[in-house]
């Protein structure tokens, strides 16, 4: 696990200039390799690349990067694991390749030697985000991972290149402009994230998921782009359903499942897990369990607060299960004094409060391993959001109803929003109300954005729109056409599995691994995910929808093989998860950390904000309207990213 960065620029003269401006961008991203780094130049086409090492693999000098191929034809930089390297250097040993160290990187370049960059990424199974240079035919080659694990973004600016694992190495060259781009901040002000091809920043792409580039190269500069897909969700998703039993769906997914966890657990350095005490988390924990000779270091945070404090879960699950076990036990107030660091941390605005917590389980795990398992992905995989048990029968029932009658519906809905005798029933319906995610009128608003939608996609993506229903924007007014690949509308599979497919492309790269892997790295942690094997991926979607939700229970293989493990009655509770207070703290404690960033000053200054809507959203969020403190959070965020990075619109 690393971080990189490059870029051509043929008006870039000069050994001295380049070797400076790359080591800037080299240390950006210090805290994804802070065990070594590497430059390389190629004077004649003007490439540029720099590496941060995070030593994982063959911790000597054998391991550095940049690293040449044996003939000295590649050369490349490379971030992420690929777990089947042993077997790949097998079979190129069979055809005459010697080695000189032990790292999966120099496993890679052998195999483009041998079958070419087109060939050899579809036999990779990890994550994985690199750039190759093939001196011979003058062509660099930009990839990414099938599910979108590990990052990559590219700008393109006349005949120069500049790409890197993270927003910030690109804007440390004086190519990329500090300009905010419209769509991708209407996108995030609704969704909490920013869904790729777009970034924040204008002109500058993500990679997608799955995706080869190769750019042509000459003293000129970059030449011709050519995107090849080598992994197609939608294709994997459209596969057909393989008639199995319960019991042989179960079996079936215990031996793709344990077959991903044990290629997770090659390493050459400490390896452990975030433990959560759920489902996903705890099933991970039994399978390395299963194959491993000494115990699982497993690591979890205890809160002072019990509504969201999976400590005492966490801990039964370990003892268990055998694990060596570190709970360490932290204020709630630890989580809100991350806050006022986020702009730091974050490459590109990310609005999901579960980044706090995730952020402090990466560095208490970081003091005694350096590679961590998670969970995550089961939801995504195998249904288990209630939305999946419940939005297909409510956009279904609504989108059968006359679109006129569909409107008077939404419009009485929305009427309802922020009445207090509609807010005071829907307390009563529900538990305590502390967070936008249990707030009754924030539901009723969504809702309404349900009810209201023209066709069941539209339905869905405002279900989806937990921020910002309409983003209070000036100069876009609706989503990109960059974003809607269109695959939920071909697909003719069931409301459910499109839903899936749906967040399997956008809300799981974008948002839950974006987290996992900005919180991880900015501890300098390797998080690995066994659930997103590729493998595992394609498995799931042969598998029929009522063995993924069967009888109203989410998840239901993962459920039952867990139970080989662990009681029932442990892991039949109700999801907790951390929901973080934040309509609370930006009344309280970020009462002033709100302000300075909402002021009308401080907006006036990005050149995008209405701002007589977010005075408007202030001013009833201070009446008391508590479904607008996740909302005015997301636009606090941005601001701060927005401010520190000197980003306008």
């Amino acid at each position: 696990m690393c971080g990189f960065a490059g870029f051509i620029d043929p008006d870039l003269t000069g050994a001295s200039p380049a070797a400076d401006l790359l080591r800037g961008m080299a240390s950006t991203i210090q805290h994804r390799g802070p065990d070594d780094e590497g430059f390389l130049s190629e004077a004649d086409v003007g490439l540029h690349l720099c590496f941060r090492r995070l030593a994982i693999q063959d911790l000597s000098a054998a391991g550095h990067q940049p690293m040449e191929s044996a003939s000295r034809r590649f050369a490349i930089v490379f971030n992420g694991e690929v777990y089947n390297f042993r077997e790949l250097r097998a079979e190129l040993e069979t055809l005459g390749f010697a080695f000189r160290g032990g790292s999966d990187t120099e496993v890679l370049l052998a195999a483009f030697e041998a079958w070419g960059p087109e060939a050899a990424v579809p036999r990779f199974r990890g994550m994985f985000a690199f750039a190759l240079y093939d001196r011979e035919a003058r062509q660099l080659w930009l990839a990414r991972d099938r599910m979108g694990i590990k990052p990559l973004h590219v700008a393109r600016r006349g005949r120069a290149l500049v790409f890197g694992s993270e927003l910030r190495t690109l804007l440390a060259h004086p190519r990329i402009e500090a300009r905010g781009d419209r769509e991708a901040a209407w996108h995030y002000l609704r969704t909490l994230y920013v869904p790729a091809p777009l970034s924040m920043i204008e002109g500058v792409e993500k990679l997608p998921q799955g995706v080869l580039t190769r750019f042509s190269v000459s003293p000129d500069g970059v030449g011709e782009r050519v995107d090849h897909r080598y992994w197609d969700l939608e294709q994997v998703a459209s596969a057909p359903v393989v008639p199995r039993s319960p019991d042989e769906a179960v079996e079936g997914l215990h031996a793709v499942l344990s077959e991903a966890v044990r290629m997770r657990l090659v390493a050459d350095v400490p390896i452990g897990a975030l433990l959560s005490g759920g489902i996903d988390s705890s099933l991970i924990v039994a399978l390395m369990a299963e194959q491993m000779d000494q115990p699982v270091r497993t690591f979890t945070i205890r809160f002072d607060d019990p509504r969201f404090d999976e400590g005492p879960i966490a801990a039964e699950v370990a003892e268990r299960l055998g694990a060596r076990h570190t709970a360490v036990e932290m204020p709630t107030a630890r989580v809100r004094d991350l806050i006022p660091d986020l702009g730091d941390i974050l490459d590109e605005p990310l609005a999901n409060p579960s980044i706090l917590p995730t952020l402090l389980v990466c560095q208490v795990a970081r003091n005694d391993v350096i590679v961590a398992l998670s969970g995550d992905g089961g939801d995504e995989l195998f249904g288990g959001y209630n939305r999946y048990v419940q939005a297909p029968g409510i956009i279904g029932r609504a989108t059968a109803v006359p679109a006129p009658l569909r409107g008077v519906a939404a419009r009485l809905m929305r009427a309802g929003v922020g009445s207090g005798a509609v807010e005071a029933i829907g307390r009563r319906l529900q538990s305590d109300n502390f967070g936008e995610q249990s707030s009754f009128a924030a539901r009723l608003q969504r809702a309404a954005g349900i009810i209201g939608a023209p066709d069941a996609r539209r339905a869905y993506l405002e279900a989806m729109a937990v921020g910002h229903p309409v983003p209070p924007l000036h100069g876009v007014r609706g989503p990109s056409p960059r974003v809607d690949t269109g695959a939920f509308d071909r697909h003719d599979g069931s409301l459910y599995a499109r839903m899936a497919l749906l967040d399997q492309h956008d809300y799981l790269p974008d948002d839950l691994l974006a987290k996992v892997d900005r919180a991880s790295m900015w501890t300098s942690l390797e998080a690995r995910v066994p659930i997103l094997d590729h493998e595992v991926v394609r498995w799931s979607w042969t598998l029929a929808d009522d063995l993924k939700i069967r009888d109203g229970r989410t998840k239901w293989p993962l459920r039952r093989l867990v139970e080989r493990y662990l009681p029932r009655e442990l892991m039949e509770r109700p999801k907790m998860g951390f929901t973080v207070p934040v309509e609370r703290w930006l009344r309280e404690d970020l009462s002033e950390w709100m302000g300075d960033r909402l002021s009308p000053d401080a907006l006036a200054k990005r050149g995008i904000y209405d701002l007589p809507a977010i005075a408007d959203l202030r001013r009833r969020f201070d009446a008391g309207r508590g479904e607008l403190g996740l909302p005015l959070w997301t636009l606090a965020v941005l601001e701060d990213w927005s401010a520190r990075r000197g980003v306008t619109f």
